[in-house]
């Protein structure tokens, strides 16, 4: 088994579609997954759009990682990279994707000169806590709380 990463190009539309119905399946929240592949096709083309990682075991994709630079964090004066999914198929979790995964997308934000790395995790998934943990990442949820507004 020969695992690799590339970015995605807008060619990968359709397997960043088919990783983010996974992901939401495994979220139980596919009622809200209606995303198509020209959708994503379109975000990719946008300016400061999204971008994604693609994990391929002998050249098959086996994961994705979706994300995105805010235009700014005020404090620092530099962009922030957030990953919005990440998603790596069953059989190939505890093999190193994650890892290899978050070690390149922090070289990316050092590349870009951000200011940090953020991203959010369900409570319940606690296998993904414990993962990141190990990397190294840092919740801060006793500190900021996240609010939305659906629109």
């Amino acid at each position: 088994m020969v695992l690799s990463l590339r970015k995605a190009t807008g060619s990968d539309s359709a397997t960043i579609a088919a990783y983010l119905k996974k992901l939401a399946e495994f979220e139980k929240l596919s009622k809200y997954c209606n995303v198509t592949e020209s959708q994503i096709s379109d975000l990719m083309n946008e300016e400061n759009g999204l971008n994604a990682l693609i994990a391929e075991s002998d050249g098959s994709p086996i994961g994705v990682m979706v994300y995105y630079f805010y235009k700014i964090a005020a404090f620092s004066g530099k962009r922030v990279l957030y990953v919005e999914d990440i998603f790596i198929d069953r059989e190939y979790r505890r093999c190193g994707v994650g890892k290899m995964m978050f070690e390149r997308i922090q070289e990316i934000g050092n590349e870009q000169h951000c200011s940090r790395l953020e991203w959010k995790c369900l409570n319940w998934n606690t296998s993904a806590q414990r993962f990141y943990d190990e990397i190294g990442g840092k919740c801060d949820s006793d500190e900021w709380l996240t609010y939305t507004i659906n629109l």
